[in-house]
């Protein structure tokens, strides 16, 4: 069994604060919930070697946390926990036991000794295999009002993700949202039978549902909810809302495998409702995170060649003769081809088959972004590129669906671009120069700075991720935004307001400007990440209030990291969220001139910070 997160390494620098978590087992994945608990923690879920921990991280604490313990084990039903007896009063095989934690009026004050919220509490799922990647209900999902939760209304009050674990199998689980209280942590039964601490007992009021039908581990999965309708017709609309889940592994050349699931499923294992073998392996796949009855089936799926392709899953090119049976196989609507190589170190990390220069370039993620109305995606070389699919961009007069057909029929057409990293100041475009001594001496060290995005690069191939999440709008009239991480190798790179970058950069040449501009329309390389020689396994983002930047988790192999790069913000009397920092002259400072201000105060220059 997992134990507990142990006290945080906090280490600071010009660009961010980072918090370094230990952890005694290997780490696969992490994600974070979307939406928070009833006091106000956020959730982040990680799955290891043996199950999957969740961390409430923030909010308000437990009350009466110091010896409540010991007076729960005194009497039933006293403090803040009920405990009613169901049978005879010999053994504790009757007791039943209802959580019913209680929490303070108020977040704890800021202290700045300790500048970053506290752990309030842990939860470990015991699976008994590896849990290598996870996946959560989209965030407009979760936050859907209304009719549309018929049947899962219970399922607000839950955390629902899928675990797509080492045994082949994938597990739906859902746990309460609001976390055990200590009370509930320190029952007597789970000290004396450790059987009980296994998911799927009801030990913490979860369920587990297995979803078989691999024969290899999943690379990847996504899931989202098929929303009921009032009358059943045509296309098969459920009664019931329904969770769908998505799951891609590389059996034969690649298979892709569907499952429906509903509360009246949960003491059951089910087999996928459509199965569909792929024309090549998928590296990521994608369920449109939009409300829209008309988009929300559409699945996009990364193929490690140089495409991307979206799935209706409802869409069915064959009649059946029932209208409104569900449909056994869906529908290819779009195609989307990634540009080719054209140098050398392009295809450093190409597939194996392929020559230097020849071929596309290798996609490692792609994810939806702009409300599901765009498809942004991450390619081996550090480019990354956006294709508009329904033209929401600035200035676009339509999207690549308003198109009679892609143009040359070999590229899908970029809206915008750019690299993961810097280029030479001799450049203005185009990708990173990268060079490669020969008579460079073979040590971790040089392999780093020789090699493109990292020591592993061209031995095991580059590994990489997208990371979006919404950010709120500091104006309640505006909608919101969308952070955007970039991680290659040992790069990682973040557009903080993904819509501001767009409506600077449009037009522009292929990586002009990109780390550089006004605050917000600009890309941010992270340096400095602190992973102590681990190689990353996974990144995700914890949303922050309107106006603040999102914090950033960094996975390694045995630790994770969270990078907090916004700046501490103080609520003014009109409700706006802003940061002010001026030099001694008076004059705003943008990111980089704080940056420039506080390496001044460090040099002792005397410059004034002020926070208003």
């Amino acid at each position: 069994m997992a134990g507990s997160l142990p006290k945080p390494r906090l280490s600071k620098n010009a660009q961010n604060t980072q918090l370094s978590y230990e952890l005694p087992h290997r780490i696969h994945t992490a994600k974070v919930y979307p939406i928070r608990s009833s006091n106000g923690s956020t959730v982040i879920l990680y799955g290891h070697e043996n199950g999957v921990k969740l961390v409430w991280r923030g909010g308000r604490a437990f009350k009466n946390t110091q010896g409540s313990t010991a007076a729960a084990q005194k009497a039933n039903g006293t403090g803040n926990a009920v405990i009613s007896l169901d049978s005879d009063d010999e053994g504790d095989s009757g007791k039943t036991f209802e959580d019913k934690p209680e929490f303070e009026d108020e977040e704890e004050e800021f202290d700045p000794s300790r500048p970053y919220p506290s752990i309030l509490q842990e939860l470990d799922l015991y699976f008994g295999t590896d849990v290598l990647h996870l996946t959560v209900l989209p965030d407009p999902v979760l936050k859907a009002d209304g009719p549309s939760w018929r049947g899962l209304e219970s399922l607000k009050q839950k955390i629902v993700f899928t675990a797509a674990c080492a045994d082949h199998s994938l597990r739906l689980v859902t746990v309460p949202l609001t976390p055990p209280s200590p009370q509930s942590k320190s029952r007597p039964e789970l000290r004396s039978d450790f059987t009980q601490t296994l998911a799927g007992k009801g030990t913490w009021g979860e369920t587990v549902v297995l979803l078989n039908g691999h024969q290899k581990p999943s690379d990847g999965v996504s899931m989202t909810l098929e929303f009921a309708s009032e009358q059943k017709g045509r296309g098969s609309t459920p009664t019931e809302t329904e969770i769908i889940v998505a799951s891609h592994s590389r059996e034969i050349t690649g298979r892709l495998l569907l499952f429906r699931a509903t509360l009246k499923t949960a003491d059951k294992a089910l087999e996928p409702f459509q199965s569909v073998y792929l024309s090549s392996p998928a590296k990521s796949i994608s369920f449109n995170p939009t409300l829209s009855r008309q988009h929300a089936s559409h699945l996009l799926v990364a193929e490690s060649v140089g495409v991307c392709r979206i799935y209706n899953y409802k869409s069915s090119a064959k009649f059946t003769e029932d209208p409104d049976s569900p449909a056994t196989e869906g529908t290819w609507l779009l195609s989307l081809y990634a540009g080719f190589q054209n140098t050398k170190n392009d295809s450093q990390a190409s597939p194996l088959g392929t020559h230097a220069g020849f071929g596309r370039k290798t996609i490692i993620d792609a994810q939806w972004v702009s409300a599901g109305r765009a498809v942004i995606v991450l390619l081996s070389d550090g480019e990354w590129a956006l294709w508009d699919i329904e033209g929401v961009g600035p200035g676009a007069s339509q999207g690549l669906l308003g198109r009679q057909g892609v143009k040359g029929g070999s590229r899908s057409e970029y809206s915008l671009t750019g690299y993961i990293d810097a280029a030479p100041k001799s450049r203005t475009s185009g990708p990173p120069q990268i060079t490669t001594s020969r008579f460079a001496p073979m040590t971790p060290g040089t392999r780093k700075s020789t090699e493109p995005f990292g020591s592993r690069g061209s031995s095991i191939g580059v590994r990489g991720q997208i990371s979006v999440v919404e950010v709120a709008s500091p104006s309640p009239t505006s909608p919101a935004d969308e952070s955007v991480v970039f991680w290659l190798g040992e790069t990682f790179t973040v557009i903080p307001n993904l819509a501001k970058y767009w409506a600077a950069h449009v037009g522009k040449k292929s990586g002009s400007g990109l780390f550089t501009g006004t605050s917000g329309t600009r890309s941010i390389k992270l340096d400095s990440v602190e992973l102590q020689g681990e190689r990353c396994s996974a990144i995700a983002q914890i949303a922050k209030s309107s106006g603040q930047q999102s914090d950033i988790i960094i996975v390694g192999e045995h630790r994770f990291v969270i990078l907090s790069t916004g700046k501490q913000v103080r609520q003014q009397s009109e409700g706006r969220l802003v940061l002010a920092e001026k030099s001694t002259d008076g004059m705003e400072l943008d990111v980089v001139g704080i940056e420039q201000a506080l390496a001044r105060m460090e040099n002792g220059n005397g410059a004034r910070r002020k926070i208003f």
